[in-house]
């Protein structure tokens, strides 16, 4: 026991310390997001606890609780507003990677492999310095908590755990619309195993995304923001195929080399996306495997919601491609515990591997963002 918890404690001072190490001009000075400018911060300047708390953004069109807690509590302290956003990030990120140390996971179920996703979420390319450690963003981190939530193994919790389980996945879903879509995941996961836990945990995800049907039907002024062009298939196949395990140094190396024109470049994001499409229908008919199933039905529906709800007609990268990036990795990791051929299970954790070491390289040198990370002094 001992030697436990001085391992989880040494890791996630290890944890804590690449992650300043990564942006130390978020902690000491300022990133480029600024608190000071944002909406919800100024709201709750103007307004009480209970109003600022239950805000709602027009243009945005959901509900973001944790958004508003955080703009509140900053508030109150204009002068450490800045760290009071940065600092509850972090214990937001910390919090999140301490449930999948501590939670049995369907597929995370030994330590090298919670120790793999943290890493993932934490250091591979779909994690981009725009959505780095800030509140506008931490809709993305609940919306990857709520993923992990799905892959939990209901069967471990006991009274207590189920009330904080569930309540974990309400407050999830209320903190992010990206938490509140995987709603029909949770179903489908019923469907595998009908019990009463199950339905009860899809009852909760149901939750918040009633509450947010409810608001963007209220707010239905905004639905011209929905656009769609052709150049947004291209985007997808990029920055959601193929930016999780290469980056975007590598990728657009060989598109300048290659010379490739836009017809060229439609052509390639068609192709790739029917070679992924061949390959999880034969992955799902050959191992038959549920966790596989709840994994690929998540990749199609965060991915179908962002390339609909999108703000930009031809444009699905940054903060909208980070969930779906993730749970790709995660399906290959599925892919990698499964596969008994070993050319495929060493080619699966080739890729994974590059995943990882790409993104602790490109994140803070290569990246097109990297700017976001300079300190403004």
């Amino acid at each position: 026991m001992t030697k436990n918890k001085f391992f989880f404690s040494s890791f996630f001072l290890l944890l804590a310390l690449l992650i300043f190490l990564r942006s130390p001009c978020f902690f000491l000075d300022e990133g480029y997001w600024q608190i000071k400018y944002d909406s919800y911060y100024d709201y709750s300047l103007q307004n009480n606890f209970l109003k600022s708390i239950l805000y709602v953004y027009d243009y945005g069109g959901y509900f973001e609780f944790a958004r508003n807690i955080i703009s509140k509590i900053a508030s109150y302290f204009p002068f450490f507003s800045q760290k009071i956003d940065t600092y509850f990030s972090l214990l937001i990120y910390l919090a999140i990677f301490s449930y999948v140390y501590f939670s049995k996971s369907l597929i995370f179920n030994n330590k090298n492999y919670k120790i793999l996703i943290i890493f993932l979420i934490l250091f591979s390319p779909p994690m981009t310095p725009e959505v780095w450690l800030t509140a506008p963003h931490l809709k993305t981190y609940f919306g990857l908590f709520t993923f992990l939530l799905l892959l939990q193994d209901s069967s471990v919790l006991n009274g207590t755990k189920k009330i904080l389980y569930r309540f974990l996945i309400i407050f999830s879903g209320l903190s992010s619309i990206y938490s509140s879509v995987f709603a029909p995941i949770f179903f489908l996961k019923y469907l595998f195993e009908k019990n009463k836990d199950n339905f009860l945990n899809f009852l909760c995800s149901v939750i918040p995304l009633s509450v947010n049907i409810l608001i963007f039907f209220n707010l239905l002024n905004n639905a011209n923001r929905f656009a769609f062009d052709i150049g947004k298939i291209e985007s997808f196949s990029y920055n959601i195929l193929i930016r999780p395990f290469f980056g975007s140094s590598i990728p657009k190396f060989f598109f300048n080399k290659l010379s490739i024109t836009n017809l060229e470049t439609i052509l390639i994001a068609i192709f790739l996306i029917l070679i992924f499409s061949i390959t999880f229908a034969y992955k799902i008919l050959k191992k038959k495997d549920k966790i596989i199933i709840l994994i690929i039905s998540s990749f199609i529906l965060h991915s179908a919601f962002v390339l609909v709800g999108s703000l930009y007609p031809n444009f699905v990268g940054g903060r909208y491609s980070v969930i779906p990036g993730i749970i790709l990795l995660t399906l290959f990791i599925r892919f990698y515990q499964l596969e008994n051929n070993n050319f495929f299970k060493y080619s699966f954790g080739l890729l994974i591997f590059m995943s990882l070491l790409i993104g602790i390289v490109e994140f803070k040198y290569f990246s097109p963002l990297s700017y976001m990370l300079e300190c403004k002094i």
